[in-house]
């Protein structure tokens, strides 16, 4: 195994690398920003990018086993499979935070001290939530590829373009794999500590239908922003005893309001509440969606409608099991320290690959400001990204 992993790690190439990461900055696969958050797989914006930039960049890096698979995503598979060790490692188009990055799509690299770090950064949006990890698991293929070294087991990696809260991608990805992964990995900044959990979430749209007024007379209709209001206040009065020892409790939070018409001086008719469900182990999605209707119930001079739009399911694995162990131990063995391991209150794909049989854990490094500001990644935590990840493959699957 130390032979394998030193020949591989002897054709990793760090210009590359870095070059790659700079060629996928300058392709855009962000949501814009505004009400509507979710975008589809086959979007055109992430049809070229994973057809006309990633596939083609793949193949011209001499990468075998690239298989297409549904909602426009792409599989490259690896290994002989003889031990019967497999891995699933994903990573994803969709960009959705950082959308106030400065140049998003012009890479750029200097220091951020205005960001607390003194070394050489990469700079462009998207690079922490999916195209540095496309970059470093693309820089370990290519390297598996030139140094023709044999994996004794089956290594997957995909390009998954999840993007609608829901776990649609996975679910038309992972009953095509055969041999099925025995775990799987979700490349994502979690800061090089291993997110093995999360809660699930549902998302609740409360729709209030009033009756449109001008604002000099708002006694002759029924204003859908009163209506949100008293909504608002009672779904904030929702009180939730459920618990989960790793994962937290449970919560209701509105997060998007929206209202139409907007039109001069008019009290809108219409109002949309989006409302964060999470969920816990065991929840019944549509008794959460149904304790929100009973929360929200009957508002004089309003219709409401409540409806179930779209989940992720919460994920839970174990600390002991051989995923965290030995990605553990591979990051370990690359910044002398052993990450830790967590369980989050957000909610991610994780739980569609568990819920298929797929116990799969969230790693990668971690960079950006924030949810919305500069998105950027030191270099050093980008170069142990690809020699983390070489290790883990060439340990487990070699």
């Amino acid at each position: 195994m130390r032979d394998l992993l030193r020949t591989v790690e002897a054709h990793l190439d760090r210009k590359f690398a870095i070059d790659l990461l700079k060629q996928l900055i300058r392709v855009p696969t962000e949501v814009p920003l505004g009400t509507e958050t979710l975008m589809a797989p086959d979007d055109p914006k992430l049809v070229h990018y994973v057809q006309d930039v990633v596939r083609p960049i793949m193949e011209d890096a001499g990468i075998l086993g690239i298989m297409e698979a549904p909602l426009n995503q792409v599989v490259v598979k690896a290994g002989t499979g003889e031990t019967g060790q497999s891995l699933l490692i994903q990573a994803y188009t969709v960009t959705q935070h950082q959308n106030l990055t400065r140049d998003p799509f012009k890479p750029r690299i200097s220091t951020a001290p205005e960001h607390g770090v003194n070394e050489p950064c990469i700079f462009g949006q998207g690079v922490t939530q999916n195209k540095a990890h496309q970059a470093a698991m693309i820089t370990v293929l290519k390297a598996l590829g030139d140094s023709e070294a044999e994996l004794r087991g089956t290594l997957y990696f995909a390009i998954n373009n999840e993007g609608r809260s829901s776990h649609a991608c996975s679910e038309a990805l992972i009953p095509l794999l055969d041999p099925k992964p025995a775990y799987g990995v979700i490349l994502i900044g979690t800061g090089f500590d291993i997110s093995a959990g999360n809660r699930g979430r549902v998302d609740v749209y409360v729709h209030i239908h009033g009756k449109a007024a001008h604002s000099s007379t708002p006694w002759a209709g029924h204003s859908a922003i009163d209506g949100a209001n008293e909504a608002i206040n009672r779904i904030r009065a929702m009180r939730f005893t459920k618990t989960h020892p790793l994962l937290g409790g449970q919560h209701a939070v509105v997060y998007q309001v929206v209202y139409s018409p907007l039109a001069p001086h008019t009290l809108p008719d219409y109002a949309r509440l989006k409302v964060d469900r999470r969920l816990l182990p065991g929840d019944e999605i549509d008794e959460a969606v149904d304790e929100v209707r009973k929360a929200v119930g009957e508002i004089p001079g309003f219709r409401v409608v409540v409806e179930r739009g779209v989940h992720m399911l919460p994920a839970v694995v174990d600390s002991g099991s051989e995923v965290v162990q030995r990605l553990c131990d591979a990051t370990e063995s690359v910044r002398k320290q052993r990450p830790k391991v967590k369980y989050q209150p957000g909610a991610f794909d994780a739980g569609g690959p568990c819920a298929l049989g797929v116990p799969t854990v969230m790693w990668g490094p971690r960079g950006g400001d924030g949810l919305l500001g500069d998105d950027f990644m030191p270099l050093s935590a980008f170069w142990d990204e690809v020699s983390i990840l070489a290790r883990l493959i060439t340990t487990w699957l070699g």
